[in-house]
This record gives C-alpha cells, sequence and structure tokens, in this order.
C-alpha cells in the first residue's frame, strides 16, 4: 500500500477491529481448530480484514479492500455535516466502534468496527472544520 498517489499524500487511514468484523465467526474457527478447513477460514478472515483501510486524501477518499479478489473505490470528499459514534457491548471492550458520517449528498463508505472510532471522529470533525473555514458548508436551503 502506497503513501502517495499521484503527488497526493494520504492524510489519514481507517483500519477495520478484527474482533468488530468477524469477531464471532472467528472464535469459531479457532474453538474448532483441530479441524483444518475452520483454521484456514480463520487465517483468511483475519488476512482480509487487515486488508480493508480507508484512505482520505486532500480532495478523495479512497477504499480498498480484498484479498484474492481485491476491489477500489474512489469518491470525491464531500462536505462533511456531523460526526458520530456508536458502541456496541463487545465495541466498548475491544476498542472498535461505528462511525456515523453525515454528508452532503450519500455517504456509502462503510464505517462499521472501526479500530480507533475516536481518533477516526477528531480527524473527521477536524476535516468539518477545515470545510467549514473554507466555505465549503452546505448551507440550509429555505423553501417558500
Amino acid at each position: 500500500m502506497a503513501n502517495e498517489n499521484n503527488g497526493n499524500k494520504v492524510r489519514y487511514t481507517a483500519y477495520r477491529s478484527l474482533a468488530g468484523t468477524c469477531g464471532g465467526r472467528l472464535f469459531l474457527c479457532f474453538l474448532f481448530c483441530w479441524l483444518i478447513l475452520p483454521a484456514i477460514y480463520g487465517i483468511y478472515l483475519a488476512i482480509e480484514n487487515s486488508c480493508y483501510c480507508i484512505e482520505f486524501y486532500d480532495d478523495k477518499i479512497v477504499t480498498r479492500s480484498g484479498v484474492i479478489s481485491t476491489s477500489e473505490k474512489r469518491s470525491v470528499l464531500m462536505p462533511i455535516m456531523g460526526v458520530s459514534v456508536e458502541y456496541t457491548f463487545w465495541g466498548k471492550i475491544w476498542g472498535y466502534g461505528n462511525v456515523h458520517v453525515d454528508t452532503v449528498g450519500q455517504w456509502d463508505i462503510n464505517t462499521q468496527a472501526i479500530k480507533d472510532p475516536e481518533e477516526f471522529k477528531a480527524y473527521l470533525e477536524s476535516l468539518m472544520n477545515k470545510q467549514a473555514a473554507a466555505g465549503f458548508a452546505a448551507r440550509p436551503v429555505v423553501a417558500n
């Protein structure tokens, strides 16, 4: 994974939590690891989860995922209106959370089970403040 893309430097990278994404399946794989197929499947789940990342550049967002079949999605960075974090019981224990992002348009990037969600939220809030200072914040539309 490169840290530069056509001269643009990655400003922030968010990763998924292994426990939040496939914790139950991984537990069952390790419980039945004396069988060879669950052990192989558990290793595959761990590797696949480690390959998911969200990279933020100055003007775009790049989402990368997959091990055998990989995908890369590029999106324009839309103005962010609000950010919130939701923790489940296990998320509080294992340190992951679901980050909800309100944007102009549609946020179609999966931010479920993100490692260090408070750090990710702080980055998005700083980005939101920069956008507001630059005049990119959406203005309310008043209908007559």
